[in-house]
């Protein structure tokens, strides 16, 4: 039975060792967890219901845990604050009652996960960071709240101190979606001199951040272009859509992306489709020498691996990039500076590059030396499950 999509199970939730909070991505930490504990996923888009008896007398005991204050004050209004808090009870009364060992999560700026770090201490809440997280977007989250972070590097801790995000424990270990998508950089021969990481932004609306990053975007793909013509570097370049996907095209600018890059490329760059299945950005990173973008958190996964990389912010305000070195940004969109500066960088050698930029590079991307990040997270969460117990 269903109602608004949501399934209505009358049952209790089966009991397992560890739960995996909201569906999305859960496919990479099902990859990522020791085989001896039984795996749950707990879905909220949207949740199953279930209407067991032992959920329904958790969430009876769960109501003096009611924050009238937060559901009163909801900034979104009374009605909403309540249902919300309601909804978080429910979820609780279900963890409850399928007392895992801990509960883990890719949707690291969930708000309702923030939410149970915080308030909910009977079982380790554990999130994995799946993309960059930016000043310019953090009132966007309210009360980001994690105990245990495995985050990218040293630079989320810093950063976070400043922006108002509260996290009780971090774990800097890279990238895990990139860790299970890398091919032994041995078998890896190079193939592209330049890789274009696109930031196409889809069909998300028109506000003013979109059309300063889309404008910057094209000021940088033009220039880019031109300096293709003029080189004889082969490049490529890798979509950030799924073709005729829900953000292949952008009504405001009567766009697809495909034809985007078709219109300023031509024939000097191919234009690789972004394959979410395979994550086939990762090899062809690997198989890149240089890459550049404009704000996609991919290319920190890149420089992090120890390729060059180079954001282009021309927005004409460091809002957007103020939490990158101006190592890898520049910000020159008059045509022999913007040559100048990616001349510079393929005049250094891998190894003088490494050798400068290999500090940096770990401040954003700590991947382990002796072992790949998946591998760094599954022995650490055994760890946490023993000393909660």
């Amino acid at each position: 039975m269903r109602i608004k999509g949501r399934k209505l199970i009358f049952a209790n939730p089966e009991n397992v060792d560890m739960l995996i909070f909201d569906e999305v991505n859960s496919q990479y930490i099902l990859k990522i967890i020791n085989n001896k504990y039984r795996v749950g996923i707990f879905k909220t888009r949207p949740e199953d219901v279930y209407l067991g008896l032992k959920v329904f007398l958790n969430f009876l005991r769960m109501l003096h845990s009611f924050h009238l204050k937060e559901a009163w004050h909801s900034e979104r209004g009374k009605a909403i604050g309540f249902l919300r808090q309601f909804k978080l009870l429910y979820y609780e009364s279900c963890f409850v009652t399928i007392n895992p060992k801990a509960i883990i999560t890719l949707i690291d700026n969930s708000t309702d996960f923030h939410w149970f770090s915080k308030y909910c201490r009977k079982f380790p809440f554990i999130a994995i960071q799946n993309g960059s997280r930016l000043s310019f977007m953090s009132n966007q989250v309210d009360g980001f709240y994690l105990q245990h972070y495995f985050c990218f590097g040293e630079h989320e801790r810093n950063l976070f101190q400043n922006i108002g995000y509260e996290v009780e424990k971090f774990y800097p270990v890279g990238s895990v979606i990139a860790s299970l998508h890398l091919t032994e950089l041995d078998k890896i021969s190079p193939k592209y001199d330049i890789l274009v990481i696109s930031t196409w932004r889809g069909n998300i609306g028109f506000t003013k951040d979109v059309i300063d990053t889309m404008r910057s975007m094209r000021i940088m793909d033009e220039l880019l272009a031109k300096y293709l013509r003029e080189r004889s570097y082969k490049a490529a370049i890798i979509t950030r859509s799924a073709k005729n996907g829900e953000h292949w095209f952008i009504p405001e600018i009567g766009l697809d992306e495909g034809s985007y890059y078709q219109s300023i490329y031509g024939n000097d760059a191919e234009i690789i489709e972004t394959d979410f299945t395979v994550r086939n950005i990762y090899p062809l990173m690997q198989q890149s020498s240089f890459i550049i973008s404009c704000l996609s958190s991919a290319l920190l996964e890149g420089f992090g691996l120890g390729k060059k990389a180079l954001y282009c912010n021309f927005t004409g305000t460091d809002i957007y990039h103020k939490d990158f070195d101006s190592a890898i940004v520049t910000t020159e969109s008059e045509y022999e500076l913007f040559t100048k500066r990616i001349d510079d960088l393929f005049a250094f050698s891998k190894q003088e590059y490494e050798s400068k930029y290999k500090k940096l590079e770990k401040y954003y991307m700590n991947y382990p030396k002796d072992k790949l990040t998946y591998q760094a997270i599954f022995d650490n969460i055994d760890l946490i499950i023993e000393g909660s117990k």
